[in-house]
């Protein structure tokens, strides 16, 4: 998720959280939920804030919004909104007590390096709570799924005439490992890896600055 990464999406950010509702099968927002149940005291730094689709999910709390896209920041009806990436976080340690991330980790460009941004700017016992889809585990779940999405997201580069953006989206999918694989270099305690959907395809993962 870095200013460089943000180009992929600076022509479609009107239509991004539509696409996740898509992708979704229109899920997103009761996940988002089920995301927001697991924070815990009041401040929250929203990582890929995006159009601010969390924005009802997280009313009640002290919401820091950031991304890399400024168009998108644009739409963004938080308080606090600030350009920025995962990689490079513009805020003192221990700042915040969650750090909310949904649907954008896998558009993050150095993961490693994110993790390390994130726990520096958590407060001891911070958590990072990581909502994100994934390609299904079950074989055959696995092929409908890249199938589908496939379909999908090239038909709607097309129709769009944003073919790039929506194969970077598309390729995002396959980027990084299996959460129940990747999660466990984060340097985090893990609380909670719990897979959603048809066929697992969304996890949501709590994790705990050690």
């Amino acid at each position: 998720m870095s200013k460089t990464d943000s180009a992929n999406f600076s022509k479609i950010y009107r239509f991004y959280d539509y696409i996740n509702s898509l992708l979704t099968l229109g899920f997103d927002k009761s996940w988002r939920e089920r995301a927001s149940d697991e924070l815990r005291n009041i401040s929250v730094l929203d990582l890929g804030s995006g159009t601010g689709a969390a924005k009802k999910q997280l009313s009640g709390y002290d919401v820091t919004a950031l991304d890399p896209d400024e168009k998108m920041l644009s739409l963004n009806k938080f308080s606090k909104k600030i350009v920025g990436s995962a990689e490079a976080l513009p805020f003192s340690n221990e700042t915040f007590d969650n750090v909310y991330c949904a649907f954008v980790w896998r558009n993050v460009s150095d993961v490693n390096k994110a993790f390390e941004e994130i726990s520096r700017v958590l407060k001891e016992g911070g958590k990072f709570i990581l909502l994100d889809m994934t390609r299904p585990v079950n074989k055959i779940g696995r092929r409908l799924h890249m199938l589908g999405t496939f379909v999908i997201l090239h038909l709607v580069g097309v129709l769009t005439f944003n073919f790039k953006e929506y194969r970077f989206l598309y390729t995002s999918l396959d980027k990084l490992a299996p959460p129940e694989v990747f999660l466990k270099e984060s340097g985090f305690k893990i609380n909670k890896l719990q897979r959603m959907g048809l066929f697992g395809f969304v996890y949501l993962a709590v994790l705990e600055k050690n």
